[in-house]
């Protein structure tokens, strides 16, 4: 980075740093005296607790949060390829969840209300945000900087700060005093700050003129539009000396495309092959075609009209979009001849468009909503000549973000509004009421569909790793018991001891080590004492070698008779429960510890007990039994395709499959298990749609109850002219699309 970048990096930092300890100090004045109040209210249980806490922590925690921030800046502007935020990334993130304790409730409940505080500061200061990150990008040579990304935006901020609280030991309540308070005080006010850094860059010549900014609408506003056509339309419907056509919306200063002649020669190509396949009563409006030839600036025009009447009226996508034109300009039955790019591009974009209506990755209801802006996509190409020879041209990347967006979406989803798809149906609309000739609408909307995205994926992820935790622990706790049986059967491999021995072990002891089993990393010593009670135990009631050997027993009979008391009260056991066994232990121990060595006692004992061969690594050799005998499983199942579909199904595909209900639903593998044969699946939200082993999964898909999606391994557009090249008869005249 120049000296003179870095210059100018130095006094934002500056900026930021006296703005951040002004009103850091009326952030924790206004914190301390909410949780006096608290305390004044009784709102709070540990509130006595948490003011002796905040009262020491307030003393370092604003040098140490000044420094952090500072550090990050300096990182950023280090490092050619910046990666700040890492090290703030939400707990969801980052967090270790190979234990067993579950994601609690208040967990998601306080990142959600965190990822609230930021959406909405970056909504409240999206244009002075827009401007500093294009000139942080610029300054920095970063191809794209996102907001989470961004050194002096609200989501590191807030971040920082929330990791200096986790190193303190606030309450709950506390802690979201704190965070609301950082919000309202610090990020609330921010905007001042950030607009004379922003300054400081145009001072120094940095991008002083910025891109256009994203579009700022609200449903509100688009029905606002969509009423206004309506009047308009009607109003002209109604004029008595109204013109039969309408007045042209205006594109005199756009000029139109002139594609490539290589890529034109296959697009034409593959309108000839489209018009062949379907026929002349599809491809033909039945007008007679004379006169002079139509301008393109006046069919985009028609387009337009058509495209904004059916914002407001409803789209048929079933009805041509060459019958609609010929409706529209004819005059008794004719019209005039289209430009031959023209006539090439309608049939194009309508193939293109039949193509996604084909599309098995995306529901029904998601490719009934990118069909409506085939009208759009059509203009586009009339107007853009990159739109077929570029993946990255904004409007292919539009269809791309809905296409992917939308994978997940069911009948169910649509009718339970769910946000994504909403956002969805908006910006479609948006397309259809505002796009007349500017291309660049389609950039717009998707910066802001993938700020909007980025802000539901965290969400999404808090949800679905939350049920992949729940899941999880389940099968750790069923693989905990299959231990505990197993270390219990390992120690009565051999010996004959009493039935009411092994019922007791069985029964009421394997609970107690399942316990212990659980708490083993926090508390490992208390697994090895449950095992020895279970050693002691066997050896207590089996004959003794010699008078040294019952001496010995003897001895430890008091410890152990507590030591086993003390662990049924662990699980909280009911105690007349227990009352039998001990006298039965204790009548037992009588009669065994008085007799002589080698002399025969008519005691019953219980039969041997069926055992596991293991060797000393105990662990891995029962995770290695329970791969044997899943592999076992695998192999009982029906040796045909749907086995080995629902074998090979990988994290991340989705599957579509029909709800209790009758409805269509769509689910996602979100996690498979490595050693039982359970997978589970989540809906769009990350919420658990099923639990089902992988042999009613293949059943499942057997009995055509499910399908399998799979992944978008492949962009949308990507896909589509793939599938219209692969229609095309003749390979040597495949178009060279991008």
């Amino acid at each position: 980075m120049s000296v003179e970048k870095q210059r100018v990096i130095n006094a934002s930092v500056n900026l930021l740093k006296s703005y951040l300890q002004k009103m850091l100090v009326i952030h924790l004045e206004k914190s301390e005296q909410q949780l006096f109040d608290a305390i004044d209210s009784k709102k709070m249980d540990a509130a006595t607790g948490d003011i002796k806490v905040f009262q020491k922590a307030s003393l370092y925690i604003p040098s140490l949060y000044i420094d952090s921030v500072i550090k990050n800046l300096s990182s950023f502007s280090a490092s050619p390829n910046p990666t700040v935020g890492e090290a703030f990334a939400s707990s969801v993130e980052t967090e270790d969840w190979s234990g067993l304790q579950l994601l609690g409730t208040d967990e998601i409940e306080g990142q959600l209300l965190i990822d609230g505080y930021i959406a909405n500061c970056e909504s409240e200061l999206a244009d002075v945000l827009y401007a500093l990150a294009r000139r942080i990008e610029f300054v920095s040579g970063t191809d794209e900087l996102k907001a989470s990304k961004n050194p002096f935006g609200p989501a590191i901020l807030l971040k920082t700060y929330v990791e200096l609280l986790k190193g303190e030991s606030f309450s709950k309540q506390a802690h979201n005093i704190l965070c609301e308070s950082f919000s309202q005080e610090v990020l609330t006010n921010l905007g001042d700050v950030l607009g004379e850094i922003n300054e400081v860059f145009v001072q120094a010549g940095i991008l002083p003129t910025l891109p256009k900014p994203k579009i700022k609408n609200t449903n509100a506003a688009v029905k606002r539009a969509a009423q206004s056509f309506t009047n308009e339309k009607v109003a002209h419907t109604n004029h008595e000396q109204a013109p039969v056509t309408e007045q042209p919306i205006t594109t005199a200063n756009v000029s139109m495309a002139e594609i490539d002649p290589a890529l034109y020669t296959g697009l034409v190509e593959m309108a000839h092959v489209y018009r062949s396949q379907q026929g002349d009563s599809m491809v033909s409006d039945g007008l007679t075609v004379s006169g002079q030839q139509l301008p393109t600036t006046e069919l985009v025009d028609t387009l337009t009209h058509l495209q904004k009447e059916g914002a407001v009226e409803g789209i048929d996508i079933a009805e041509s979009v060459r019958l609609k034109i010929g409706e529209r300009i004819q005059v008794d039955g004719q019209r005039q001849p289209y430009a031959e790019q023209d006539d090439t591009l309608i049939d194009v974009v309508a193939m293109f468009f039949d193509v996604i209506l084909q599309d098995r990755q995306l529901p029904d209801t998601v490719r009934a909503m990118i069909a409506q802006l085939q009208i759009p996509i059509l203009k586009v190409a009339m107007i853009d000549k990159e739109f077929f020879a570029k993946k990255s041209h904004p409007a292919r990347k539009f269809l791309n973000a809905m296409s992917q967006a939308g994978l997940g979406v069911s009948e169910k989803n649509r009718q339970i509004r769910s946000a994504v798809f909403e956002k969805m149906e908006e910006l479609v609309e948006r397309v259809l009421m505002e796009f007349d000739n500017d291309v660049e609408i389609f950039a717009e909307l998707n910066e802001e569909f993938d700020v909007f995205m980025e802000q539901q994926q965290r969400q999404i992820d808090v949800i679905e790793e939350r049920s992949r935790k729940v899941t999880k622990s389940t099968e750790q706790l069923e693989l905990t018991k299959r231990q505990a049986a197993y270390e219990i059967a390992l120690r009565l491999n051999g010996k004959s001891v009493p039935e009411f021995i092994q019922l007791f072990l069985d029964d009421a002891w394997k609970d107690v080590l399942v316990l212990a089993l659980l708490r083993r990393e926090r508390e490992p010593q208390e697994t090895q004492k449950c095992i020895e009670v279970i050693d002691r135990l066997v050896v207590s009631v089996v004959e003794p070698a010699d008078d040294a050997a019952r001496e010995l027993i003897i001895e430890g009979l008091a410890r152990l008779l507590k030591d086993i008391k003390v662990g049924l009260e662990n699980i909280s056991y009911d105690f007349h429960q227990s009352v039998p066994f001990f006298k039965e232990l204790e009548s037992w121990h009588k009669q065994l510890l008085v007799m002589r060595v080698g002399e025969q006692d008519n005691i019953p004992v219980a039969e041997k007990v069926v055992m596991v061969e293991v060797n000393e690594d105990l662990c891995d050799n029962l995770e290695e039994d329970l791969l044997q005998e899943l592999e076992s499983k695998k192999a009982q199942m029906p040796n045909d395709k749907f086995s080995k579909l629902a074998s090979k199904i990988d994290v991340g595909d989705w599957v579509e499959y029909t709800g209790e209900d009758g409805g269509v639903l769509r689910a996602k593998l979100s996690w498979k298990s490595s050693v039982t044969m359970q997978c589970l699946f989540v809906n769009d939200c990350g919420v658990k749609a099923m639990d089902i082993s992988l042999d009613d999964l293949a059943e499942a898909f057997r009995q055509k109850r499910m399908t399998i999606i799979g992944q978008e391994r492949a962009p949308l557009v990507d896909r589509v002219l793939a599938g219209m090249k692969s229609l095309m008869t003749s390979k040597s005249a495949e178009p060279g699309l991008a």
